[in-house]
This record gives structure tokens, C-alpha cells and sequence, in this order.
């Protein structure tokens, strides 16, 4: 019985590395088929219009901004025929962005891309990694003093940020869309791994004091140059958090002001507890004259 035991056990030790590699794809597939997906509205189906092709590239949230490239796509009697992606008149493009709200493109030109500043409104970094905020994008072009048609094709390419469509609507040749940013399911799975980790150190630091103090083992140099360098490590840790967060979110609250405090009470108690044990050895040059006589 014993023997089939300890053959279930390494059967079940060998799988696990397997399973846990196949978890890891799962969720990998999973996130990937939720992030950064493309959404569409507006005037797409007017022959003469103007195309939008919007994409986030970068998320600022402690600067509450998100950062976009707007590419401005003429179609129709709006496309001049001798240019590459030129407009046949100009286009004046209105949006949301509060450092940018006009744009021009002048006729016979090729329209370049821009690159605009959005807002972010509600939420707090603080937060982190659960922290969440919204935006809100509008658009309208207008050629020869006409508001004409227009269609946006928005998507994100910040690895840190999932976007998802909140609501979206066409009003008077108006595109009008509010997305909803939270952290990505790949920063949220590692900030929750830093914090499990942090715990675990912190306590097997705590665990290793308690033993050395309660078994009077005094300066024990190895443990407690493990337990320093512990000490160090939870701040190197803590600094490569994905999204670059302040001090003070709740990953701080949670689990690294904790174990910074546990380990440090750790490495005192035990050098503290230690030098009393120490001195209370009979001394060295004592020992060597009883041995001589």
C-alpha cells in the first residue's frame, strides 16, 4: 500500500509541471481573445466619407491621459485621384482631445497620422492592480464648412490595458464612443503573484527568526545574511511591478509594507535575541585555559 502510494505521489509530481504549463496557455488564449479587439462605428456605409483609424497607443494612468494615433482616411468624391491618401479639399477634423481639439489636413497633401491626448476620468491609481477608468472619444471632419460622414475603427496596442466598449452611437455625422480601461489580465495575474509572493518570504523570515530566537541559537551569520538580503529583495520586487505604480496603491497596503515590516522585525529580534546568547556564553579565552589545565 505504501509503495503505491509513493508512486501515485511521483506520477501526480511529474504531471504537475504540465498541467500548470497548459493552465498558463488557457489563460493566455483566454486574454488574448478579449484584448485589444477592434470596434467599429459610424457613417460605414455612406460612399463618400471619412475614415478613421484610431488606435491607443499608450496609457498613462497616473498622468490620467491616454495617448492616440488618429489616421484620417478620405473615401469617395473626398479622396483627390493624383494622391496617395490626399484629400481632394481640406479636412478640418474636431475631437475630444483637450491639448488637440483641431486639426487640419490640407488638400492635395497626403494626410499624416496624428497623435492626440485623451482624458481619463473617474477611478484612482491607488487602486492598482484593480483600478479602472473611462475615457470618452468624438470625432467630426468637416469639409468646406460641411460636417460630412464619418467612421471610426478604434483598437488598442498597450500591453498593460484592456479597452472594452462601454457605448458608442452616430449622431449628426458625430462618431461617439466611451471605452472602459482596466489592467490587463496578465498585469493583474502578476501583481497578485508579487503579493503572494511578498507573504511567503516575509513569513518564512519570520518563521526562520522565531526558531533561532526560541532555540537560543545566537548569531547564526548565514541566516541572517539571507534574512538582510530578504529584506533588500522585497524592495527590488516591489520595484518591477508591472505599470510602474506609486507608492501607496493597494498592492502596497496589501502585502509590501507588511512584509517589509515582518521581515525587519525578523532580522532585529533575531540579531537582538542573538547578542544576548552570545554573551551569555562563557567567553572564549575562558574555555581554552580550563582545556590547558
Amino acid at each position: 500500500m505504501r509503495g503505491r502510494f509513493v508512486l501515485v505521489r511521483r506520477v501526480a509530481a511529474v504531471l504537475l509541471v504540465p498541467l500548470l504549463c497548459a493552465a498558463g496557455i488557457l489563460l493566455y488564449l483566454n486574454g488574448r481573445a478579449v484584448e485589444h479587439q477592434a470596434t467599429v462605428v459610424g457613417d460605414t456605409a455612406a460612399p463618400d466619407r471619412i475614415e478613421l483609424y484610431v488606435t491607443a497607443q499608450q496609457v498613462s494612468a497616473a498622468q490620467r491621459r491616454v495617448q492616440l494615433r488618429v489616421e484620417v482616411v478620405p473615401t469617395g468624391s473626398f479622396l483627390e485621384d493624383s494622391g496617395v491618401n490626399a484629400p481632394a479639399k481640406q479636412i478640418t477634423l474636431y475631437s475630444t482631445s483637450p491639448t488637440h481639439s483641431e486639426v487640419q489636413f490640407p488638400a492635395g497633401r497626403s494626410a499624416t497620422a496624428q497623435d492626440l491626448d485623451m482624458s481619463l476620468y473617474g477611478g484612482t491609481i491607488s487602486d492598482y492592480p484593480f483600478d479602472g477608468y473611462d475615457t470618452e472619444l468624438a470625432f467630426a471632419a468637416v469639409v468646406d464648412g460641411v460636417q460630412v460622414p464619418v467612421s471610426m475603427t478604434f483598437s488598442d496596442i498597450d500591453p498593460f490595458f484592456r479597452f472594452s466598449a462601454v457605448s458608442s452611437r452616430t449622431t449628426n455625422h458625430v462618431v461617439y464612443q466611451v471605452e472602459h480601461l482596466t489592467r490587463a489580465q496578465g498585469t493583474k495575474i502578476m501583481a497578485v503573484f508579487m503579493m503572494i509572493v511578498m507573504w511567503a518570504l516575509a513569513l518564512s523570515v519570520l518563521t526562520g527568526a522565531w526558531i533561532l530566537v526560541s532555540r537560543r541559537r545566537g548569531l547564526v551569520w548565514p541566516a541572517l545574511g539571507w534574512m538582510a538580503a530578504t529584506l533588500f529583495a522585497l524592495a527590488a520586487l516591489r520595484n518591477v511591478a508591472p505599470g510602474a505604480p506609486p507608492i501607496g496603491c493597494l498592492l502596497d497596503y496589501a502585502a509590501f509594507f507588511w512584509a517589509e515590516l515582518l521581515t525587519a522585525v525578523g532580522v532585529v529580534s533575531t540579531v537582538l535575541w542573538g547578542t544576548l546568547a552570545e554573551r551569555r556564553r562563557e567567553p572564549l579565552h575562558e574555555v581554552e585555559k580550563q582545556e590547558r589545565k
